[in-house]
């Protein structure tokens, strides 16, 4: 994938951990024990250049299965990742409704109550056909 000034975006790889960091100092860390191959975009800056988007995708597509995992990284203004992300999904998903998806927040502080997750779980899936998942700064998360 490249972006619209022709910079390639992706990167394709079968790393067992998979780092990413945004412009601030929040990070994650997918772990990759089958090493699985990744296609791994910059979304921000890079496939969108322009309008609310989100930080990263990752793309599956393997024997395992296919999938599409977006991620932000953000402190604490969850609303505005969750913005992020669904404008993201409308502009680069493959397929909107059926391509399993997962969507997953970084925050470096707690910012919304159990029932307002359990919202936007609901939500996602409903609207995306996809998880939704908050996970906190430096953790680590399967893929």
């Amino acid at each position: 994938m490249k972006s619209p000034d022709g910079r390639e975006c992706s990167e394709l790889h079968q790393r067992p951990r998979i780092s990413l960091s945004g412009k601030r100092t929040t990070k994650v860390c997918f772990l990759n024990p089958q090493r699985r191959t990744v296609d791994q975009i910059t979304v921000d800056d890079c496939a969108i250049t322009e309008g609310v988007r989100c930080d990263w995708l990752l793309l599956l597509n393997d024997a395992i299965s296919r999938e599409e995992i977006y991620v932000e990284l953000k402190g604490s203004d969850v609303p505005h990742a969750v913005e992020q992300i669904k404008a993201t999904i409308a502009k680069l998903s493959a397929d909107f409704r059926k391509l399993r998806k997962r969507c997953v927040v970084v925050f470096s502080r707690s910012p919304i109550s159990g029932t307002d997750i359990q919202n936007l779980k609901v939500k996602f899936w409903k609207d995306f056909s996809a998880r939704f998942e908050m996970v906190r700064d430096g953790a680590e998360v399967p893929l």
